[in-house]
């Protein structure tokens, strides 16, 4: 009996322990989809576009000289604070 009553009310922890963690888990999938979606529309305007091309840019020419240079002396340091 008493057994039973214990039983009873792990069962009933864990069912709301399971319901608690699908929500959490709608709820990131929500997020998570809303931050692509967010991502996609700043990378196709105009701002995104631009920092999209600086960034290749830039990776395109990590090895050279100058950049190194740029980068050393901080003149690209809002890119390293943007990631």
């Amino acid at each position: 009996m008493l057994i039973d009553l214990l039983i009873k009310k792990d069962k009933r922890k864990l069912q709301q322990c399971a319901a608690r963690f699908q929500k959490r888990q709608k709820l990131r999938h929500a997020y998570l989809w809303l931050a692509g979606q967010r991502t996609k529309q700043f990378l196709g305007s105009a701002p995104g576009l631009t920092l999209s091309f600086s960034a290749g840019m830039l990776m395109q020419f990590r090895r050279n000289a100058m950049v190194k240079t740029m980068r050393g002396i901080g003149a690209v340091q809002w890119l390293r604070r943007l990631l």
